[in-house]
């Protein structure tokens, strides 16, 4: 064992956040662009709803990228070496992103290339650029766990959730809307400019080296990670904390539906209300770190979490459309909150000698409980009804409460290299 209290060099607050506002909403645009635009833009094109639902393998990358999260962070953070290449591979994959959405959209535009006729190419290369950004990420989450001292944790994470919710909103809708104006190659490149430009206040920085006292012959692997309590706990507390949400949140378009909303004042929903209450709730959870810091903000969360499902459940046979609506926004709001705590407390656990692998695997473990949970979530609400499905994912939350509350008392909020790792 060895104790690092060296001082760790960092950029300023204000030169992070928008760099890694940049590049989480870029990184949004891609995702949602794949798994929420595409299969409308294929199924409007002709393509059949088998096709349009291949778009969900899209999502793979990112519930696997711990696989080759190490050989990344070997790269990033070159043994025996002070320099970090956070940087160079960021903006190497956000570039490459780039350029297969222009390549897309021109090819597309010479007429060599259609929505209908050749989803399997066009698949293809979104495929490939969702496991770009998915590798990219893992050079993005060690940059933000590393440029960012524990008390500025939690805003790193609204400008990590909120960015997430604006790239939802222009990937999805703005993809759409643009689509639908002028066409769909030139919404490809579109996402493709605007990914650029978002990615300047990154190009803009000048990262810092490691402190020598880090810069030792580590080899970053899954095995270091796993052999550390810190990450076993978090990964325990993570998938409490998060198989509520996992459960519910695919049903609710659904609910709605069933409930009498069109699918028009769905849309709007998801939208708007999804948005604004996702950003809102953000912020409030970027508040909330500073005054319940760590794994006290995380059961507050939750518990609020457990309230809103607890009351989703009673109102699902009975409550008029306007309570549903008021009652799916808190959750949305909530699920914003909740994220903005979690991560922030998640960041704390990992260590200064790989924080790429460590934080990747927190999040892949949320993309494979996401997977499950969808699955498990329709059959609930399907065979049991939705009432069960919500009450079920209300009563996850006691258990996730009592383990956090619990277990937090043994997982400080670390800042990197004050701590002992194996």
């Amino acid at each position: 064992m060895s104790s690092f209290t060296h001082a760790f060099p960092r950029l300023r607050a204000w030169q992070v956040l928008p760099a890694i506002a940049g590049i989480y909403i870029s990184q949004t645009i891609i995702t949602a662009l794949t798994t929420q635009a595409l299969p409308s833009l294929l199924r409007d094109a002709g393509a059949s709803l088998q096709v349009a639902g291949l778009t969900a393998l899209l999502w793979i990358p990112w519930g696997i990228r711990f696989m080759w999260a190490p050989t990344v962070e070997r790269w990033r953070l070159p043994a025996g070496q002070l320099q970090r290449r956070s940087r160079t591979l960021i903006i190497a994959g956000q570039v490459l992103i780039a350029a297969i959405l222009l390549g897309l959209g021109l090819i597309a535009l010479s007429g060599h290339l259609s929505l209908a006729g050749h989803a399997g190419w066009i698949l293809a290369g979104l495929l490939v650029a969702a496991m770009v950004a998915a590798t990219t990420d893992v050079a993005s989450d060690a940059f933000t766990v590393e440029q960012l001292a524990s008390q500025q944790r939690g805003w790193g994470n609204v400008a990590q959730v909120g960015g997430s919710y604006v790239g939802a909103m222009l990937g999805a809708g703005g993809v759409l809307l643009v689509a639908g104006t002028v066409g769909w190659p030139q919404a490809l490149m579109a996402a493709a400019l605007a990914i650029v430009l978002l990615s300047l206040p990154m190009l803009l920085l000048r990262e810092p080296p490691r402190s020598e006292a880090l810069a030792i012959s580590h080899r970053p692997s899954l095995m270091h990670a796993l052999r550390r309590p810190e990450i076993r706990n978090g990964l325990l507390l993570l998938l409490l904390s998060s198989v509520g949400i996992r459960l519910t949140l695919g049903m609710f378009g659904p609910f709605m539906l069933d409930r009498g909303m069109t699918l028009e004042q769905l849309g709007w929903m998801f939208g708007s209300l999804h948005i604004g209450a996702g950003l809102s709730g953000a912020v409030l959870g970027g508040l909330l770190v500073r005054f319940a810091p760590s794994w006290r903000a995380v059961w507050i969360g939750v518990a609020l979490k457990g309230c809103v499902l607890a009351a989703l459940t009673l109102a699902a046979p009975v409550a008029s459309l306007p309570v549903l609506i008021v009652l799916v926004g808190s959750m949305f709001a909530v699920v914003g909150l909740l994220w903005v705590a979690l991560y922030s407390a998640l960041m704390g656990l990992t260590s200064p000698l790989q924080a790429g692998v460590d934080f990747t695997l927190f999040q892949s473990a949320d993309a494979l409980l996401a997977m499950a949970g969808g699955v498990s979530g329709g059959w609930l609400a399907q065979h049991l009804g939705y009432e069960v499905c919500f009450g079920l994912a209300a009563a996850s939350t006691v258990i996730a409460v009592w383990v956090i509350r619990r277990k937090a008392p043994g997982l400080e909020d670390l800042e990197p290299g004050q701590a002992q790792y194996a």
